[in-house]
């Protein structure tokens, strides 16, 4: 049975106003690098003889911020079609269109190879050459192994992307079921393939940082992190669609109320793997561990490491508790953006300290600027490509169920 929908809900167009603000937002991300790159010191340098220009840190957490929720959107889609869920029909369109922004996010981590030299000790063939560790993982910390991953994976991301929105566009005009199906059975081969990549990614990008340290639990724990952060920026995009009077009712109190639920969730996954690898490590006491840990615990990261817990997870969880929080679009929406911000601090908590010594509050202010600047970008990516097909996937068989969610 076909539903019908009324067309000027699911017909967006971006206004002008929406644009000039997105455009801001870039310029404030490069303005930020600009102000890390000639406003900040490089001193109180992690490693003796180093150099680190901070432009390059900052720049990786908007990079990586925004990697992580591309890739936990197309998670998101993938999880809608595999479990045959009804109720996420009418948000998967966005979460659809994130896949569309990969190949942007690859060419940011391509940019990155620019600056290895300031980030990664691994890059510098005298410190490899005399560190027996370092020349053991050579095969895979170098930068001919970074720059194929990011274009290999980037690629697949991509493919992933494309073909879960393209299926289902077309599904918008011919409504035939196949195309449910083969998404169901391509969002199995994904949600593998993310598992395996975005654990490497983040090793690559994040724990390389501090080649020596390593942790078994520090893929899931940023996928964490990512994911609750990808769940926030739905809630978001939703409410500035209604805002502009699109979506009306096609997204209604009982989709937010299922979203405000996995953020709670995943509010309180975040925070079970984040105390699991901490408690793991500092029990086990071993120095190759625990030395991640005591680096962010001197030099004023301590505050910032005591504050986390706080801010990314106590917040949060007691704001969503409450049911009719979960409910309200207009309040849920304000945890959702508390949500970003602190999944950005965490981010510059991975990232700085391991090229500097003391906590820097103008490269927490570059780290912010540089994740206001790729939002901006990544959200004029995804409106403008929002334009270009119905804001919901009117051909899905699960439509009419997803309509009378909970009714």
């Amino acid at each position: 049975m076909e539903v019908k929908v009324e067309q000027n809900l699911i017909n967006f167009k971006l206004d002008s106003k929406t644009r000039n603000a997105l455009v801001g937002m870039i310029l404030v991300g490069l303005a930020s690098l600009g102000f890390a790159a000639f406003g900040l010191g490089h001193e109180n340098l992690r490693h003796e003889g180093g150099h680190s220009n901070p432009v390059w840190s900052a720049y990786l957490v908007g990079a990586f911020f925004i990697l992580g929720i591309t890739l936990t959107g197309i998670f998101f889609t993938s999880l809608a079609h595999i479990t045959g869920a009804h109720w996420p029909v009418t948000l998967r369109r966005i979460s659809e269109t994130y896949g569309l922004f990969v190949p942007v996010a690859a060419v940011l981590l391509l940019v990155l190879i620019l600056g290895s030299h300031d980030l990664y000790e691994w890059t510098h063939a005298e410190v490899v050459e005399a560190d027996k560790l370092l020349k053991h993982k050579k095969p895979l910390l170098n930068i001919g192994f970074f720059t194929g991953m990011v274009i290999v994976l980037g690629a697949a991301w991509s493919t992933f992307g494309y073909i879960f929105h393209k299926k289902s566009v077309t599904q918008d005009s011919d409504k035939d079921v196949k195309h449910t199906q083969f998404n169901a059975k391509l969002a199995g081969g994904y949600i593998i393939f993310f598992a395996l990549s975005f654990s490497l990614v983040s090793i690559m990008l994040i724990m390389s940082l501090t080649p020596h340290w390593f942790s078994t639990m520090f893929g899931v724990y940023c996928f964490a992190g990512a994911y609750q952060a990808a769940l926030s920026s739905f809630v978001i995009m939703s409410y500035y669609l209604k805002k502009r009077g699109f979506l009306g009712n096609l997204v209604n109190e009982n989709h937010i109320h299922d979203l405000g639920k996995f953020m709670l969730g995943f509010t309180v996954f975040w925070a079970y793997v984040g105390f699991s690898q901490f408690m793991l490590i500092w029990y086990a006491s071993i120095p190759e561990e625990t030395f991640f840990y005591e680096q962010r615990l001197t030099g004023g990261w301590q505050y910032l490491t005591l504050a986390l817990p706080a801010i990314k997870f106590a917040v949060p969880f007691l704001l969503l508790l409450n049911r009719p929080n979960k409910r309200d679009i207009d309040f849920l929406v304000k945890v959702a953006v508390w949500v970003l911000f602190t999944q950005a601090t965490e981010i510059f908590w991975l990232v700085y300290p391991a090229n500097f010594v003391d906590f820097s509050f103008g490269g927490y202010l570059a780290s912010l600027g540089s994740v206001v600047g790729v939002i901006g970008l990544f959200a004029l990516v995804v409106l403008k490509r929002l334009e270009k097909a119905p804001l919901i996937p009117v051909g899905d068989p699960r439509l009419e169920d997803c309509l009378h969610h909970h009714q």
